[in-house]
């Protein structure tokens, strides 16, 4: 294989990669980590102001497509979740935001609050119960301890 045939074959950008090229970049350099409560409040209000995402993204150094994601997790599915059945091209509308992706995103908010069929309940193991018993009688010996320095005051 050449070297110019090499380059054309040359993998794309990781994930990870790209992500530490967005936080470079000082328009969305919040890429990626965990938001703020002020955010959430922030981004309800600007929502309320009928703000657009690339306004919102710019303001909270984001992507848009990420504020996007956020308030269809964060606003828009805690006011349908107990009610379904909506139209879904109504609320995608409502809110601007592509009906498959909103379709596509609640699905996977509701699959992601089910439990998975292959967690299984949490069994103490003898040693964990023999542990938890050690700590008991730990706590009980302080007790009577403390107890004992109480009849010798009286």
């Amino acid at each position: 294989m050449s070297a110019t045939s090499t380059a054309a074959v040359a993998s794309p950008a990781s994930f990870g990669a790209k992500m530490l090229e967005m936080r470079d970049n000082e328009e969305t350099m919040n890429v990626g980590k965990k938001w703020t409560v002020e955010e959430d409040i922030k981004l309800a209000q600007e929502i309320a102001e009928n703000k657009t995402y690339e306004e919102i993204a710019k303001e909270h150094k984001r992507t848009a497509n990420s504020i996007k994601l956020r308030v269809i997790s964060h606003i828009i599915y805690p006011k349908i979740k107990d009610n379904l059945d909506v139209n879904m091209e109504e609320v995608a509308l409502e809110y601007n935001v592509d009906t498959s992706q909103l379709i596509r995103q609640i699905n996977k908010i509701i699959i992601k609050g089910e439990p998975k069929p292959t967690q299984k309940e949490y069994l103490p193991t003898n040693k964990d119960i023999l542990d938890y018993l050690r700590k008991l009688d730990s706590k009980l010996d302080e007790i009577n301890s403390k107890l004992d320095n109480l009849e010798y005051l009286r």
